[in-house]
């Protein structure tokens, strides 16, 4: 393989690259394989990333494509590690890649080792809407704990995206969120509960008695 011109290295790599896509029946033999990816690789006209396991090779290229699967495989949100793990591949070749992969989808952003999709974060949006419907009033702390998100993230969507679009006047105070709808609620029982009461009482009695929102009595 010495005497291989450069047009023919570089007609050889165009038909390695295309041989990961090709399901057809004459192709190469796996000796002529080796030989054709070193000569490739020595001539710095490909570069190929081998699993953790030694047994497959990848191009840098595909690497991308796998990463972008994996991705929407999981549904927009993925940790790095276990991005590593699923494609065999050492978790330093994931991290040079990060930059290329949100670049090939522009839409993706990469938080604290996780890339999370738009759509990810769209159904987040809903879903935590739909829970403040449902109970008027959510802890910021048990987001996270539910969602195992970087707190910064998070932040900015409940900001951004849930108080400011919102359509049931979500409120953000003491690390809670809540609506409107609940205050009046919690506020009607208040009031009942006053009403109803002969003798002065004690805030802490209230509570107990209503199990109403201790921060919305303060």
């Amino acid at each position: 393989m010495s005497d291989v011109t450069w047009d023919e290295i570089r007609s050889l790599r165009a038909d390695f690259l295309n041989l990961q896509l090709t399901e057809t029946a004459n192709k190469l033999s796996e000796r002529n394989c080796v030989e054709l990816i070193g000569l490739l690789v020595k001539e710095g006209l490909l570069n190929v990333i081998y699993t953790t396991d030694g047994k497959d090779i990848i191009t840098e290229q595909r690497l991308i494509r796998e990463i972008l699967d994996e991705i929407y495989a999981n549904e927009g949100r993925i940790n790095i590690v276990d991005l590593a793990q699923h494609l065999k591949i050492d978790l330093s070749y994931i991290e040079s890649k990060v930059g290329d992969v949100c670049k090939e989808d522009p839409t993706l952003q990469f938080i604290l080792g996780q890339f999370i999709s738009a759509e990810y974060t769209s159904h987040l949006v809903e879903e935590i809407n739909d829970m403040l419907v449902e109970r008027g009033l959510i802890s910021f702390s048990e987001l996270i704990r539910q969602y195992d998100l970087p707190t910064e993230y998070l932040n900015s969507i409940v900001t951004n995206r849930i108080i400011a679009s919102s359509l049931h006047n979500i409120k953000f105070e003491s690390g809670t969120l809540y609506t409107d709808n609940y205050v009046r609620l919690q506020q009607n029982i208040l009031i009942g509960y006053l009403e109803a009461a002969f003798l002065p009482v004690r805030v802490s009695e209230i509570i107990k008695n209503t199990r109403i929102n201790e921060n919305l009595i303060q």
